[in-house]
């Protein structure tokens, strides 16, 4: 039994965990413009151990009040969609250019670089795009404030970070891992399995997430723009300033921007991974602390602010580390899940009705005990009406902005 079977089904999440884990190094992941990345399994080294399943978040994930994962830190506020808590912020980064620079507010720069410096930790486990193809975002090891410099700013295509929990394995050291709901729960799983994994992870940073695309979707922006995929020298999504752009640069020296969020359009939100678009995490429960763009009418203009979720005691001590290269205003509950309205639309309502027409259609769904994502007829109709949406958008790209 392996993860093979999690792939079949459609319940890959593309986290890479699988490939940090097995022992015997038989999972591969190939990598393909047109869905991201795919599990590999060798038959021949595979020996049936099962730890990549154990790893697994593909079949679903357990939200319960007294799920293991939270019995470290049972006494935290928690409500459905946010999550568990202890502290609630609104934030940037005290250094205007690192507020300027990052995609909101430069909050997660000034966290890691802090870490590192005050001797926190050893290195980032965080996310870039590849030199060698552009369209390819890759997990990097940071180990100095430059290098985090470098991977700062949302990055809207599938990424395999947790195969980095292979270095963390094998070498020694303080990392914290930058992750999106999907690496969390991955990662996570595999601490559950690995003490080594347990020690050396000393923190986890959650990105909000309301949904993450297919290089595809990079493709298709790069064509909209005028742009040969194949003349690309680099890819960034957002910044600087706020809410910022993507940028795209050829190997001749010809720039384009776009500005954000108008060029997320709904072509390039159809090359979602299917997996994805069922998935509840939106606010990356399982990290110590979560950050991601703050969507309220009073700060618009503003050069960043950033939702700051402190969910665990380790998250509230290194945000104490580096509260001098923060600056944050306390917010509430409601004031949080307000900031972010149209991602619950997409994690609540029209999940639900995604969830229940994948069950009508005999496919197989994950499970998330502690949700109740049962879906009423509204709830049925508006997934109905995004799925369809969805395969339109898809079809129009590939007729308007055809492959190279």
């Amino acid at each position: 039994m392996d993860v093979s079977q999690v792939r079949d089904k459609g319940l890959c999440m593309q986290c890479g965990t699988c490939v940090a884990v097995c022992p015997t190094r038989a999972i591969k992941l190939d990598w393909r413009v047109t869905t991201g990345y795919g599990v590999i399994v060798d038959r021949e080294r595979c020996t049936d151990c099962g730890i990549c399943l154990d790893a697994c978040a593909g079949p679903g994930f357990d939200f319960r009040p007294e799920a293991w994962w939270r019995e470290h830190n049972a006494d935290a506020a928690c409500r459905d969609f946010l999550g568990p808590w202890r502290r609630l912020w609104f934030g940037w980064a005290a250094d205007p250019e690192v507020r300027h620079a990052g995609a909101s507010g430069g909050v997660a720069t000034a966290l890691l670089t802090g870490l590192l410096e005050l001797d926190f930790a050893d290195a980032v486990l965080a996310v870039g795009m590849s030199d060698e193809q552009p369209l390819q975002a890759v997990g990097v090891v940071c180990r100095t404030p430059t290098e985090i410099a470098a991977c700062r700013g949302s990055k809207y295509d599938v990424v395999a970070v947790n195969t980095l929990l292979r270095t963390v394995l094998e070498e020694p050291g303080r990392y914290v891992l930058v992750g999106l709901p999907c690496h969390l729960q991955g990662l996570r799983l595999a601490q559950r399995r690995f003490r080594r994994l347990r020690e050396r992870v000393v923190l986890a940073l959650g990105i909000f997430c309301g949904l993450t695309c297919e290089p595809r979707a990079t493709e298709v922006a790069a064509l909209q723009a005028g742009l040969d995929p194949a003349d690309l020298r680099s890819v960034s999504y957002r910044g600087p300033g706020w809410p910022g752009g993507m940028r795209l640069v050829t190997r001749d020296g010809r720039v384009r921007r776009r500005d954000y969020p108008e060029y997320f359009d709904r072509h390039l939100a159809a090359h979602t991974p299917p997996r994805c678009r069922v998935c509840p995490d939106a606010l990356a429960e399982l990290a110590d602390i979560s950050v991601g763009d703050t969507w309220l009418e009073r700060f618009e203009g503003s050069d960043g602010v950033s939702d700051l979720i402190v969910r665990t005691p380790t998250g509230e001590r290194a945000a104490a580390a580096v509260a001098d290269r923060l600056r944050l205003q306390e917010a509430t509950p409601e004031e949080m899940v307000e900031s972010q309205a149209e991602t619950y639309r997409v994690k609540r309502d029209i999940l639900r009705g995604r969830l229940a027409l994948r069950a009508a259609a005999g496919r197989p769904v994950p499970a998330y005990a502690g949700l109740d994502l049962r879906a009423g007829p509204r709830d049925t109709l508006v997934g109905t009406l995004d799925v369809g949406r969805a395969l339109l958008y898809r079809r129009l790209a590939d007729r308007r902005f055809p492959g190279k």
